[in-house]
């Protein structure tokens, strides 16, 4: 949008912009065509622009309507009086929960008539308007007002905050007195509460002039943490959990803090079981925890104790395997020639034998440790490999083979090599999957044949 243009031209060319997405198959929703219109703007339009962004359930239809009344030309000289009187308009469509000051549903205290004679008769002091503090006498900076009508946390204590960033544009906000002052910053502020439970509140509004400190109801809602309110307190839940309480001073709840000191902590700490705790720390040791609580600010509490806590995913990390253990009865040689035949396969080789051959297989006696080694151009060919072998080693001695110890590949569990060891009574010993140390002479005879290959190579 340019300087100068009026919103009623700025906002026909938006829609016509939105019909063309919905031309070409990108249909924009109403919440993204609101971030995107009030995103446009100029910053004439910057501070109805900001009450807008922050007022709660908007509509893009009301936005254009509230918009639409502001004149570019003016809009710098009365941007706060308009945009108080667009979000008034808009919190008065209509509202079903409770008055805090008669008790009465249907209205809020800023619209009630009781409270409205009473303050007429002198009973009572004006409470602060729905865009500030609903208490503006002296207070500690360790004290927090908790506000159902604000639309953000306020603050004037700069020190609480854990991380600020500078307004480009101030905004203005009208305190109960009506006057009217700067919020130049917003940020990240870190509490520590009496209990020694440490909360963060974010986007909190930095206004110097002001006293004292704001918590808004509203804010807090939109991080699904809910306020209720008793007669001596104001407890607010996050699910079924407990974040933190306020105590009724006279007419105002009042949240207390430890000092002025700053916690780090990203996120609400409350207890939670050790197990939980010990998770979310990296599974650290208890005693390791118990220093951690020394060392530093904001490290969550447990509310056991870890007496008979046993982590699986402890127990799986520091989890190793043995030494290989050789079965006795297998580290004996066998009595004579061809009683036990190693073998396994090599391969797929980088480099071709001059034939074309990519694999080989090894087949070893256990008694004489003689190798013998065929070269294949695929696996497939070990079981002909096997009937060669068994052919040349049985003719040659006169004795026959009695087992054979290979892993679990296909080669060698195959239909037709579990039927031809059948019928020559060879009894197959196949390796427990992963452990190659149970085939280990075969293993190591390989790496040996490779390592005499390579350093052949020229």
């Amino acid at each position: 949008m340019e300087s100068g243009t009026r919103f009623a031209v700025h906002v026909d060319q938006f829609k016509e912009i939105v019909l063309q997405m919905e031309t070409i198959g990108e249909p924009l929703d109403e919440t993204r065509q609101l971030v995107l219109l009030l995103g446009s703007l100029t910053d004439e339009y910057r501070m109805i622009s900001t009450v807008l962004e922050n007022t709660p359930n908007m509509t893009l239809a009301y936005a254009i309507q509230a918009l639409s009344g502001v004149d570019a030309s003016d809009e710098s000289s009365s941007a706060q009086q308009k945009a108080f009187v667009a979000k008034k308009s808009y919190d008065k469509r209509g509202f079903n929960g409770k008055c805090f000051y008669c008790k009465k549903t249907g209205h809020k205290a800023t619209e009630c008539r009781k409270k409205k004679a009473d303050e007429e008769r002198g009973q009572v002091a004006r409470e602060t308007s729905e865009d500030a503090f609903t208490a503006t006498s002296a207070m500690g900076k360790s004290e927090w007002l908790v506000d159902s009508g604000a639309s953000s946390h306020m603050t004037s204590v700069r020190d609480k905050f854990v991380s600020m960033k500078e307004l480009k544009t101030p905004v203005r906000i009208t305190i109960a007195d009506g006057k009217k002052i700067d919020a130049v910053a917003m940020g990240t502020v870190g509490l520590k509460l009496m209990d020694g439970t440490s909360v963060t509140l974010s986007d909190v509004m930095y206004i110097p002039e002001v006293e004292g400190s704001l918590i808004s109801v509203a804010k807090l809602a939109e991080k699904d943490v809910v306020a209720q309110f008793s007669k001596d307190k104001c407890v607010f839940r996050y699910g079924d959990a407990t974040v933190m309480e306020a105590k009724r001073c006279g007419n105002v709840y009042k949240l207390k803090t430890v000092g002025d000191e700053v916690c780090h902590a990203a996120t609400t700490s409350r207890k939670e079981p050790w197990a939980v705790v010990h998770a979310r720390l990296g599974h650290i040791p208890y005693k390791r925890y118990e220093q951690l609580l020394t060392m530093a600010d904001g490290v969550p509490r447990i509310a056991d104790a870890p007496s008979d806590h046993v982590c699986a995913g402890c127990c799986m990390g520091k989890m190793r395997e043995d030494n290989f253990s050789r079965n006795p009865e297998k580290t004996i040689k066998s009595a004579g020639v061809l009683d036990l035949i190693h073998s396994d396969v090599m391969g797929p080789m980088q480099t071709k034998t001059p034939g074309g051959c990519t694999y080989a297989v090894t087949f070893i006696d256990d008694f004489s440790r003689h190798v013998t080694v065929y070269f294949m151009k695929k696996k497939a060919e070990v079981l002909e490999k096997f009937k060669m072998f068994k052919a040349d080693m049985e003719n040659a001695t006169g004795r026959k083979i009695k087992r054979l110890r290979s892993d679990n590949g296909g080669e060698y569990t195959g239909r037709l090599f579990k039927e031809y060891l059948s019928k020559q009574g060879i009894r197959h010993e196949k390796t427990v999957p992963y452990t190659p140390q149970q085939n280990g002479l075969a293993e190591r005879m390989n790496r040996s044949l490779v390592g005499m290959a390579r350093f052949q190579t020229p």
